[in-house]
């Protein structure tokens, strides 16, 4: 490959490969053509492209309306050279070869599954999650565990059955709650609590308590005992009240020692002192926090952490402290798994909007409720179809078998005859389905391999396979009434067709040996170097006054080494004795000051990365080419995109003479004429 240069090739990685590059070669240009309306930018083999759909395109592709005149041209070559790939991959039969049909029957039925659990689960579950977290309940639960002694199933069926005695007395409500609370529960706490569990919000605990303790008026018993890991428990709301979600929190840190994160004796010392200050008013809370807080990013502010909503990413013990106080409290010493705290309410703002808060919502309605929507909703649509399982044939495939057999024993269907495979195992209202077919659907579920085959496991894969059959039913208008899906199934079927294209036409084609690339990188070396580089060992910290001392021991003869593989606190540096790579002398504060020392010279305390750095100079190099084994990677990388541009540019103008491309490059001016 000739007249390929490193200047050429390094600009390669930032062409498109998804619409292909411009090519200007084979186009004949007509400026202006009374005949041709101003809506038409192109013909492309028969095929006209206007102003309405580069526009729509542009927006998809770009996000934006285009920069300038250029970049408008640029965009139209880049749809052109689109067009016709499309058309290639037409002519080519590749949207009629069995392999194309199936992977878009896979991606619409996913994309449909998709789209159904969206509109029918995910948004109408994120709107009721959002309504119930404007209200927190107060709850007052009795426990009735499961007893000790004998077999875990009787335990379990003798809790159950006291849980339904207890929960049938509070619900007729002649003894009161606190008396049945007294004599049945098995809380530890219940003496000092009287069963109280604090305040919940929706899309925090177990789906079933939402929706029982949103659906049930304050003083009453929720309707069922739930049971969880501790036992069973019978519910009261004791009181409602408009939620909190969104305050200001500050705070005060002190870090634990990071080799012994269970002893909190020190920093307690730390911060007992300024809590009494703070308690005597000897100083404001944010004077403390900027002399004393450990976390030096929000001590430098105050303490001020900025604006948290409930339920984001809060560690729970700070998060419970911090819900408890009212707007301007502080509260007592409060341990994380970062330290210990004291935490104050700086401010304090209602709810957000639903459309503020969405995003957010839906991570917490899928990680804490859809499973359970999903199945209610799936039982839903099989009665909605007549579902029905064919014990006949249940029996008769058992009958076939013995106890070995298991799904993932070799050809196991083979045991039964052919009339038994075509038999079917269960029915919908649209039609029947076989035994062959409910095998053939499951192969792929790991969940289901290596099983025994039951009557159980066989409910189960007729139920899987019968849920993937009625939501799929639910989907068969959605070409026809949903615009959108309709769009995402063109553009994947595009796609899809220029992907395959494209690996067979040039991606196939671009192979190149490592000798031809060795070649190459001789020729081009000089394209390929290190800068000038350092290499230090860092001993890093969050707290000044620890890196203090470890320099005072430093200076006393501590060796850096020793101190960097105990005490650096910077993750994954541990291990490594706090030795950084060779990096650029501009790569960051701490290899600009390294430049400055001789070798083994010692430096800091550096503020850094919201802590403070030791750090000690071990090497430095000065610029140099790299080899061609420390090139290699990016070699290979530059030049096959070189050598596939090569062929692609080559590849689009014969594409473009084949189906013949007008364009009207004068039309561009009326394209996005509202955004000029």
């Amino acid at each position: 490959m000739q007249g390929l240069s490193a200047t050429d090739s390094t600009g390669i990685v930032k062409k498109l490969v998804f619409l292909g590059a411009a090519i200007l070669v084979a186009a004949q240009f007509v400026t202006s053509c009374s005949s041709v309306p101003g809506s038409v930018l192109a013909r492309v083999g028969g095929d006209t492209v206007r102003v309405s759909e580069y526009e729509e395109m542009f927006l998809r592709t770009r996000q934006q309306p285009p920069h300038d005149q250029a970049d408008r041209e640029a965009f139209l070559e880049t749809y052109i050279d689109y067009r016709v790939k499309l058309q290639e991959a037409r002519a080519q039969g590749i949207d009629q070869t069995e392999a194309f049909r199936d992977e878009m029957q896979r991606y619409r039925d996913q994309l449909a599954l998709t789209f159904l659990y969206q509109r029918d689960l995910i948004e109408p579950g994120v709107e009721t999650l959002y309504n119930r977290r404007l209200e927190e309940i107060e709850l007052q639960h009795i426990l009735i565990k499961p007893s000790k002694v004998g077999t875990s199933q009787g335990d379990t069926s003798v809790a159950y059955e006291t849980a339904r005695e207890v929960h049938a007395l509070a619900m007729a409500g002649e003894i009161p709650f606190d008396t049945l609370l007294r004599r049945y529960s098995e809380d530890g706490s219940r003496e000092r609590t009287n069963g109280r569990l604090g305040w919940f919000i929706a899309g925090t605990s177990y789906p079933e308590l939402d929706d029982m303790m949103y659906a049930t008026k304050t003083g009453d018993v929720l309707p069922q005992p739930l049971r969880t890991v501790f036992g069973y428990h019978i519910f009261r709301v004791l009181d409602r009240k408009p939620s909190r979600q969104r305050l200001r929190p500050a705070h005060i840190l002190a870090r634990l020692d990071l080799e012994n994160p269970n002893d909190t004796v020190a920093a307690h010392a730390r911060l007992a002192p300024v809590l009494d200050s703070l308690d005597r008013g000897l100083a404001t809370f944010e004077e403390l926090a900027m002399r004393n807080s450990e976390d030096s990013l929000s001590g430098a502010a105050g303490g001020d952490l900025g604006w948290v909503n409930r339920g984001t990413n809060l560690e729970p013990n700070f998060e419970e402290a911090l819900f408890n106080l009212g707007k301007g409290e502080t509260s007592r010493i409060v341990r994380t798994a970062f330290g210990l705290h004291i935490v104050k309410v700086l401010d304090e703002e209602p709810p957000l909007p639903l459309a503020e808060q969405k995003d957010h919502l839906r991570g917490v309605y899928q990680n804490e409720r859809f499973q359970t929507d999903l199945r209610n909703h799936l039982a839903r649509l099989r009665a909605k179809y007549d579902y029905a399982v064919n014990t006949n044939v249940v029996r008769l495939i058992l009958s076939r078998l013995d106890s070995t057999v298991t799904t993932s024993t070799p050809a196991w269907e083979r045991r039964l005859q052919p009339k038994d495979l075509d038999a079917y195992l269960f029915r919908l209202s649209f039609g029947n389905v076989t035994v062959r077919e409910v095998i053939e659907f499951s192969k792929p579920d790991a969940s289901v391999q290596m099983r025994p085959i039951t009557a159980g496991l066989l409910d189960t894969l007729c139920e899987r396979a019968a849920d993937r059959l009625v939501s799929l039913k639910e989907t068969e208008d959605f070409e026809r009434d949903i615009p959108a899906f309709r769009r995402l199934l063109r553009e994947y079927e595009e796609s899809t067709l220029i992907t395959t294209l494209e690996d067979r036409e040039i991606w196939s084609k671009a192979q190149s040996s490592d000798a031809e690339m060795k070649e190459w990188f001789d020729r081009n070396r000089d394209a390929f170097t290190w800068p000038a580089r350092v290499q230090f060992a860092e001993i890093f910290s969050y707290a000044k006054p620890v890196v203090d001392e470890l320099l005072d021991s430093l200076a006393a003869g501590a060796d850096f080494t020793d101190i960097a593989s105990r005490r650096t606190q910077r993750p994954g540096y541990f291990e490594r004795k706090g030795v950084w790579d060779y990096v650029p002398l501009d790569k960051n504060t701490l290899s600009q000051r390294a430049v400055a020392l001789p070798i083994g010279g010692v430096d800091g305390p550096i503020s850094f990365e919201n802590g403070f750095s030791l750090i000690k100079l071990l090497d430095r190099q000065p610029p140099r080419r790299k080899t061609w084994e420390e090139a290699r990677a990016e070699v290979v990388s530059i030049y096959k995109e070189a050598r596939v541009d090569e062929l692609r540019r080559a590849w689009l103008a014969g594409l473009r003479e084949k189906f013949g491309v007008e364009v009207w490059r004068g039309h561009l001016d009326n394209a996005f004429v509202s955004e000029q």
